[in-house]
């Protein structure tokens, strides 16, 4: 769970330090008083981007830092313990995670993990089984059909297959890509294998080697220049070998003199040894111009010209080199095509078919996985709609799939049982949501029957349900009670408390029936001076929590009336807990 949240100089908060509790945590504040700015604050430090200038204004830098406690009960990304930034735990002790992002107003940004540089990356990653972030028009996502598939799947929990699918349709994309290629060549390539035959013998009769122009060029140099060469390195050798001053005879005395002075002397120590580096050093080089001076280039000079003539020929033909050896490979390929391209395009067509029977067995799989989940899915959305409010609805999740009995029009295909299905990057299946909202009404698709309150309430029920199958620790809610009020806000703020009985629940709420029914409160406000405008943030005591509900009643003038209600709302929720004598 989150344990506390440190801000420093982001957007418009100057500083603030924050200390969660497990359970369900409510933030409340007025419209425009930057409660979103702490959830914004948070995602930054889980790697996320930013958007605009985040430092605060007249200042030069700030960080964001999250504090998390975590147990054996949650699966930590395998790719950060392997590097080494976070420990497997083993123990039933909790352990302790920092993430850290630091940020400047030149934009230079820089995540820590556990005190470790990281990339934003793998911030994310980390923050990905931490967190589940809820945002203010995220349940506007249900309206769309799309969003339906990937919903069910975090139900269903398929990652692994949905990765093994995917990795085999895009095996057999590739496939298909090739197949419907070469068909489309075929003519051309008949066509051309007379020309086809020509170029590869032109070139396959010089037949070039990797880097042997330059090779060539090289030693041709050095022919060229071999006299000049060879009376440098007769210089050098004198230099060494001379039998009065030569270099190695120095250096020797060099060693005798340095001997005897570390003997008198320590410090000079380390000289004698840098100068036993040296001298091994000069051993070598005398070794090599030795060899060198036995050298003598047995290659015929004008058989090099001729040679690297042909060489530059092909060059200056085909444009590099580089481009020779790939037009090259791309003749013999197509050489090779030319003899049998029709069977070669009924290979390809063989492990097509191959390719998409073996990819709708991996759809099958997924499908079943799907299939297993959506029954329990639909009743646990039904109960959870009709604790918040909605007394008779009817939840149905639409699966179905497309079968072709044609491969012309088709580019991806599964095939299963000798059926041919379309075949999309997630599976065979399409999922759409539908509901009815009173007995007797037709099912409909949420566009059409539901309003914005009852799709929040959609996504509530989802998002527990999916909560409880991935085991995220914590969820943070901004605005989810949009569109909801009164008797019914009440209703959803006691599904996010039974929430907080086994998660951390974080609400970002303006109802009074919400705020009332969490463990913990946290006040946002916002101060303006003449100079600047400044966000704070404080957990509240029980009394401050009955002015700031009454507050969330009746604005800014606080009557009697509203702070009995906020306290006959606290004491109602102290009855239910069972906390009141």
């Amino acid at each position: 769970m989150l344990s506390s949240l440190s801000i420093r100089n982001f957007i418009l908060i100057e500083s603030a330090d924050l200390e969660f509790e497990p359970g369900f945590t409510v933030i409340t504040g007025e419209t425009g008083a930057g409660k979103s700015i702490f959830i914004d604050a948070l995602l930054c430090a889980l790697g996320e981007r930013s958007q605009g200038d985040i430092v605060k204004k007249g200042t030069d830098k700030g960080f964001v830092e999250a504090v998390f406690k975590v147990s054996t009960r949650l699966t930590l990304p395998e790719e950060l313990i392997i590097e080494g930034y976070i420990e497997p735990i083993h123990d039933a002790t909790e352990h302790t995670i920092i993430i850290r992002r630091e940020f400047t107003a030149k934009g230079v940004n820089r995540s820590f993990i556990n005190d470790s540089p990281a990339t934003a990356s793998m911030a994310r990653l980390l923050g990905e089984v931490l967190i589940d972030f809820h945002g203010q028009h995220d349940h506007q996502s249900l309206l769309k059909v799309e969003s339906h598939l990937s919903l069910l799947d975090d139900v269903a929990d398929i990652e692994k297959e949905q990765k093994a699918y995917f990795t085999q349709w895009q095996a057999t994309r590739n496939l298909y890509e090739q197949y419907n290629n070469l068909r489309a060549r075929k003519e051309d390539i008949v066509r051309n294998k007379e020309q086809v035959a020509f170029s590869l013998n032109e070139i396959e009769q010089i037949n070039p080697k990797i880097n042997e122009l330059q090779e060539l060029e090289t030693e041709f140099s050095k022919i060229k220049h071999s006299v000049y060469i060879q009376d440098k390195i007769h210089y050098i050798h004198d230099i060494f070998s001379d039998d009065q001053s030569s270099l190695m005879i120095l250096l020797g005395k060099l060693r005798t003199a340095l001997t005897d002075l570390a003997s008198i002397d320590p410090d000079y120590s380390e000289m004698l040894q840098e100068l036993a580096s040296a001298q091994a050093s000069m051993d070598e080089i005398f070794r090599v111009i030795q060899a060198k001076e036995s050298q003598e280039s047995r290659i015929d000079p004008d058989i090099i010209q001729e040679r690297i003539a042909k060489l530059i020929w092909l060059k200056k033909k085909y444009g590099s080199m580089e481009h020779v050896f790939e037009v090259w490979q791309e003749l013999r390929l197509e050489a090779t095509l030319s003899v049998d391209i029709d069977g070669e395009i009924s290979r390809l067509a063989d492990q097509l078919k191959q390719s998409r029977i073996l990819l709708g067995e991996k759809a099958r799989i997924i499908s079943k996985k799907r299939t297993a989940v959506i029954k329990s899915t639909q009743q646990h959305i039904e109960r959870m709609l009709k604790s918040m409010g909605i007394e008779n609805p009817t939840f149905i999740i639409k699966c179905h799939q497309i079968v072709v009995d044609s491969l012309e029009h088709h580019e991806h295909i599964a095939i299963i049982d000798n059926t041919m299905y379309v075949a999309h990057q997630t599976g065979i299946d399409t999922i759409e949501f539908l509901i009815s909202l009173n007995t007797g009404e037709e099912l409909k698709p949420l566009i059409k029957a539901a309003s914005g309150g009852e799709i929040s309430r959609i996504m509530l029920s989802l998002k527990s349900l999916i909560n409880q199958k991935t085991g995220i620790p914590s969820m943070v809610f901004d605005e989810i009670d949009t569109g909801i009020s009164g008797k019914i806000a009440r209703k959803v703020g006691g599904v996010m408390q039974d929430l907080g009985q086994n998660k951390q629940i974080i609400a970002i709420s303006h109802s009074p029936q919400i705020a009332s029914l969490a463990h913990h409160h946290i006040l946002v406000q916002k101060s303006t001076s003449d100079e600047s405008t400044s966000v704070h943030a404080r957990m509240l005591s029980d009394e401050e929590r009955i002015t700031e509900i009454a507050t969330l009643l009746s604005g800014e003038h606080i009557t009697q009336t509203s702070l009995n209600t906020a306290k006959e709302l606290l004491a109602a929720d102290e009855i239910h807990q069972g906390k009141q004598k």
